[in-house]
């Protein structure tokens, strides 16, 4: 097995190859217990994380990160969670609120489940009050971020001035001139909010389902580097069975019975075999020209023909009963049942059994 990965890691060794490293324990007959490691990329440009803020520890300042979706729904495979199809759903409210919601389940490993019901509301309305807030708090304190400031340079009045940031580092930010101040709060919100429009309804369901996975696998709010450098372990319970157990073996084959008969109904149990029947052995030059081995393959009109009778009316005849000849009441005298011809123990149990009469090769031709 290792061989076989490290076969593939070395062909596609120029792709972003996708092999979580697993480990499976049987933990009974039926299910295995597999736990997947997941590794995040703690670039905060690679996509995985993005930081959520600060907080200081021994006098230093730790920067506190959270993952992003691409990471949850990894582990949310990885787990083997399903989401309910029919509650997983966006409903809108009104015209400017939408509702997520998601019904998730994860098999435990002591192999019961665990369910998560939650939801995520976007309001239009709350989200324009807030983008307000924020620009008009940046358009008087300041806009600290480097790519920000330089771009509203480009585009409103204002100055630049030295601060410092909140972790004590200097910083220079951009203050907004009065009289453009107004025009970069309206604007700043109108852009936010065109995008925020076209995407409410799925930012509801998304947000919706990461509850539903943070919540079943017990994923933290925030995280450090440090922790982030280490792989997630997710453990999921999957239906395994061990086949080299015959107890498992023969209920697997109970179970596939019962659901050919739930799917076609019932149906008539096979022939008896006898029991020396293992020791016959089959010789196919000695059936070259039976018929019963001919192939079913016609063309299309012989298909129509077949299937659309010439007669208004078309009847299957009655096997007729006057010469048949079961096997068990008669086993020295296996004759057909149409011209009284000897044929062997073979012939007599296909013809039985194909036809519902003993017949010899030349009416079994013919036979319906």
């Amino acid at each position: 097995m290792a061989n076989q990965l490290s076969e593939i890691q070395r062909k596609y060794s120029n792709c972003n190859l996708l092999i979580p490293s697993a480990t499976a324990v049987q933990m009974n007959p039926f299910y295995k217990c597999t736990v997947m490691e997941v590794a995040v990329n703690t670039n905060e440009n690679g996509g995985d994380i993005f930081k959520v803020g600060s907080k200081k520890e021994g006098g230093s300042w730790i920067g506190q990160y959270s993952l992003c979706k691409p990471v949850l729904m990894k582990m949310a495979t990885a787990a083997g969670i399903q989401f309910h199809p029919e509650y997983t759903t966006v409903v809108r409210e009104n015209a400017n609120t939408y509702v997520g919601k998601a019904y998730g389940a994860v098999r435990l490993p002591d192999g019961s489940y665990k369910t998560q019901v939650d939801t995520k509301r976007i309001s239009l309305d709350d989200e324009e009050n807030k983008y307000r807030l924020e620009f008009m708090d940046k358009s008087i304190k300041g806009i600290t971020d480097a790519k920000a400031a330089k771009s509203a340079a480009d585009m409103f009045k204002g100055k630049w001035v030295d601060d410092m940031d909140d972790q004590g580092r200097p910083v220079q930010k951009y203050l907004i001139a009065d009289e453009d101040r107004e025009k970069y709060i309206e604007r700043s919100v109108l852009v936010n909010m065109t995008l925020l429009r076209k995407t409410a309804s799925e930012k509801a369901q998304t947000g919706a389902i990461l509850r539903v996975i943070r919540g079943l696998l017990g994923i933290k709010g925030t995280y450090t580097l440090e922790e982030l450098k280490k792989p997630f372990a997710v453990a999921s319970v999957t239906f395994s069975p061990d086949y080299t157990d015959p107890q498992v073996r023969s209920a697997m084959l109970q179970q596939g019975m019962s659901s050919m008969s739930n799917m076609f109904g019932m149906t008539s149990p096979a022939p008896a075999i006898a029991e020396n029947s293992h020791n016959d052995i089959f010789n196919p030059e000695e059936y070259a020209d039976n018929p019963a081995f001919a192939s079913d393959s016609v063309s299309m009109a012989d298909d129509l023909a077949q299937e659309i009778p010439s007669e208004p009316e078309y009847e299957a005849p009655e096997p007729p009963q006057e010469n048949y000849i079961p096997q068990e009441e008669n086993q020295d005298e296996l004759i057909c049942s149409e011209c009284g011809t000897a044929i062997s123990q073979k012939v007599f149990d296909y013809s039985v059994k194909k036809f519902g009469r003993p017949l010899c090769y030349e009416h079994q031709k013919g036979a319906v």
